[in-house]
This record gives structure tokens, C-alpha cells and sequence, in this order.
């Protein structure tokens, strides 16, 4: 893994059943553990990467928050030789869902709008699962402590580049 490279991630919903919401650390995890679901691959919800190390040059104005731009900017950075690191399995990003359920972005009035910017596009080249690379808990035995380790991802979908 050289160069550029874009972390992605996606998050688990758990259903607020009250309005006291989750304010500590450990309240988020046994949350997440259990009642939470993880989320489609077609829906990252975090996006780290050092500022000068992406094309935003090559990014049409898209709205955050509406179907299509996550899988664009995943689709765009891979076309572009951005390496991407899918840490889904070891960053844990909570989605608090509320009476709107989980596709409130899919209610709104503008919400073919990205993909009417966007045009022609192959968002399945923009998937989680389409990241070069993916990271992994790992016990380090010597230290007796848990690391993170990036691995190359094994191809799910044939003729993703």
C-alpha cells in the first residue's frame, strides 16, 4: 500500500427506543453489540484521507447526505489510484436512527439529484467490498495486545477495479 490512500467505513444503526440517546463510550459499544445491524455495503458512511492525497479536482458538486455520492467518491478514488482501506471491521461508527429509519435520504425531494450530476457511473465499483485493502483485529502475543493490521481484501466482485 503506497501513496494516496482513502479510509472508509461503515457504520451500524441502532434504533433510539427512547430520546436519552448514547452519550458515553461504553454505552455506544454495548449498544452496537447489542441491538445494532451492520449497514449495506452500497452505504459508506466515513471518509478519511489527507487532504492533498485526493482528486477533488475530478468530484462534481454532489450533496452529502443523498444516495449515490459515497459509492461516486470510493468509485472515483479507486479509478483514480487512491488506494482505499475499508475499516469497517475495527473503527465502529454508530448511527443513532430515529422515526426516519435508516433511509431518510431517500425521502427527500432532491434525492435523484446526485446521479443526475453525477451521469453515467458504475457505482458497484464503489462498494465497501471494493476496497483494495481491509483492516483486521490481531493479537499480538509477544505484548499480549490487540492491534490493527491492514490486509490485502480478497476480490468478491468480478470486474471491479
Amino acid at each position: 500500500m503506497l501513496g494516496r490512500t482513502l479510509v472508509i467505513g461503515r457504520r451500524t444503526n441502532v434504533f433510539l427506543r427512547d430520546h436519552t440517546g448514547l452519550y458515553l463510550p461504553d454505552h455506544v459499544t454495548a449498544a452496537a453489540r447489542q441491538r445494532g445491524q451492520l449497514f449495506a455495503e452500497n452505504a459508506e458512511d466515513y471518509f478519511f484521507i489527507a487532504f492533498n492525497d485526493f482528486p477533488w479536482h475530478r468530484v462534481v458538486d454532489v450533496v452529502i447526505g443523498r444516495p449515490a455520492y459515497d459509492n461516486y467518491l470510493v468509485g472515483l478514488a479507486i479509478r483514480q489510484n487512491v488506494t482505499v482501506v475499508d475499516a469497517t471491521n475495527t473503527l465502529l461508527a454508530l448511527h443513532q436512527t430515529g422515526s426516519d429509519g435508516n433511509m431518510a435520504g431517500h425521502m427527500n425531494s432532491d434525492k435523484e439529484f446526485n446521479v443526475a450530476v453525477i451521469g453515467k457511473f458504475n457505482y458497484d465499483s464503489g462498494l465497501s467490498s471494493a476496497a483494495q485493502y481491509e483492516t483486521q483485529f490481531s493479537m499480538d502475543k509477544d505484548h499480549d495486545t490487540t492491534k490493527v493490521v491492514v490486509l490485502e481484501r480478497r476480490r468478491r466482485h468480478a470486474g471491479v477495479v
